[in-house]
């Protein structure tokens, strides 16, 4: 079969949808079904997105066998499905080393500094991993994951930039790079003190970096897809920033923790998947299509209002009952939605190209 890649995308979307499943179960929905609700922040961040990073830098790699990354990340699901949470965090741990050693040897032949960011965010991702398959406390790995997230996204926008970053190139490259070390040193310091304010000065900085230098806003001058994407991204930059600003006013474990966290993975993370899904999807397919179209920005619209909804429970004015379960529900058909309107277009596009 030539597009072995094909075989693990059932596992992908299985822990998609019990990833949204979850979610809405620990938000107080009743839906009536027995799954892991306790491991849905790992189900999300690993078995999902992990798997979905793992498929995208071992498709390109030159050894055939990288495949095996994805396929052992991917295989959590099914321990988390099966109540054997140890053995999934186990699954996650090989899958991050995988991939932090993908990394490893493309860095080793290119020497790039946005790779070397990479797979410094893939040995972020092992670390948070390690923690949870010893400790099963997640608040300790979480802000590991969320700098695995943050510098795999900036490495490929700074991979995607560095064009039309000519002049003064190596000083902005090490910019991002001091703000992205203060995010590590942040994570290792106590998070009530110092810790914080580094996390979230460092968000802050990133995000402004993004916004100024990212090839985002020249897409906003393009029509079509272009302009699709500057628009995701540009949002998704913004949403960062907030994440800068909860983090530093120290919400990681306070009342703000589920606001400043999904600000990030749906706010963040979420636009970025969004932005870059027409253009990913063909290339892990390994099909010329073009799977992009209008309705996409319908899915666009809801996440964004589904979790300003989520986050405005957080300020002193009245919200009506059942705002943030309604809030969560309407976050987690944003997210299916997407995916199954992409399904759609592609095979659209793809009918169209036999018929041409």
């Amino acid at each position: 079969m030539k597009n072995k890649q094909i075989f693990i995308l059932p596992a992908v979307l299985i822990s998609l949808l019990t990833g949204i499943l979850t979610g809405w179960l620990r938000i107080g929905w009743n839906l009536h079904i027995v799954l892991p609700s306790g491991e849905h922040g790992a189900i999300m961040t690993g078995s999902f997105i992990g798997t979905l990073i793992c498929l995208e830098r071992s498709i390109s790699f030159p050894n055939r066998l990288a495949l095996i990354v994805p396929l052992v990340n991917a295989l959590s699901i099914i321990f988390f499905l099966a109540g054997m949470s140890k053995t999934a965090y186990f699954f996650l741990l090989l899958g991050s080393a995988g991939l932090t050693a993908i990394y490893f040897f493309i860095y080793v032949k290119h020497k790039n500094m946005y790779l070397l960011i990479m797979m410094t965010g893939a040995l972020c991702y092992f670390i948070g991993n390690a923690i949870l398959l010893r400790s099963s406390f997640y608040p300790a790995s979480v802000m590991w994951w969320v700098a695995f997230l943050l510098f795999t996204i900036t490495g490929e926008r700074l991979e995607l930039s560095r064009f039309i970053m000519s002049k003064n190139a190596l000083k902005k490259q090490l910019v991002l790079i001091a703000l992205l070390v203060l995010f590590t040193v942040g994570i290792v310091l106590p998070f009530h003190s110092a810790g914080g304010y580094m996390i979230g000065l460092s968000l802050i900085g990133t995000s402004l970096w993004l916004l100024k230098y990212d090839m985002a806003r020249h897409s906003l001058k393009k029509p079509g897809v272009s302009f699709y994407s500057g628009l995701l991204l540009t949002t998704g930059y913004f949403w960062l920033m907030v994440t800068g600003i909860f983090m530093a006013y120290g919400s990681y474990f306070g009342l703000l923790y589920d606001a400043s966290l999904h600000v990030f993975f749906l706010g963040f993370v979420f636009s970025m998947i969004f932005a870059h899904a027409p253009v990913i999807l063909p290339a892990v397919l390994k099909i010329k299509i073009d799977p992009f179209g209008r309705s996409l920005y319908i899915w666009y619209f809801l996440l964004n209002f589904s979790l300003l909804l989520r986050v405005a429970g957080i300020f002193p004015i009245q919200m009506p009952p059942y705002y943030k379960e309604t809030a969560g529900m309407l976050n987690g058909i944003a997210i299916l939605g997407f995916f199954i309107n992409m399904a759609v277009l592609a095979k659209i596009a793809k009918r169209r190209s036999v018929m041409i």
